[in-house]
């Protein structure tokens, strides 16, 4: 895992772990709630330390086996709120954390969007938010 991290260089982690064609199968939803898990900025370099990307590994297989575990059974009706009645930061912007209780916040890139605590992933610092930014100017 950290070699196929260490490739990445400088690119963000929340992009990393979002292209397919490095990891499949995690989409937005998941890469927020994994780096929340991993308590790691989005825009953290993949290039990371070893202890660092053993965090990330072991949070993204926590996220995703109990992901898995919830789902087994419900039927595909029921399968989206399932999913998003577990989540602790993705789609939940302005909400509390279920962890410290920070208000959990919202990037807007060009063509996404993601939520983080600011708490627990970047040691108190909001992050810089697009549209938010182009209104200040």
């Amino acid at each position: 895992f950290r070699g196929i991290l260490s490739r990445q260089g400088r690119a963000q982690i929340k992009g990393v772990l979002r292209n397919q064609s490095i990891i499949a199968g995690i989409g937005n939803a998941y890469s927020d709630e994994i780096l929340h898990a991993a308590k790691m900025s989005p825009f953290k370099a993949a290039d990371m330390s070893p202890d660092d990307a053993a965090r990330l590994y072991t949070a993204l297989q926590s996220t995703l086996r109990a992901a898995v575990e919830r789902a087994d059974g419900v039927s595909a009706s029921e399968l989206k709120g399932e999913k998003k009645s577990n989540l602790q930061v993705h789609g939940r912007t302005g909400l509390p954390c279920p962890v410290c209780g920070d208000t959990v916040r919202q990037v807007i890139y060009s063509d996404s969007t993601f939520q983080y605590c600011p708490t627990c992933q970047t040691g108190g610092k909001p992050l810089a938010d697009r549209v938010l930014s182009r209104l200040l100017k």
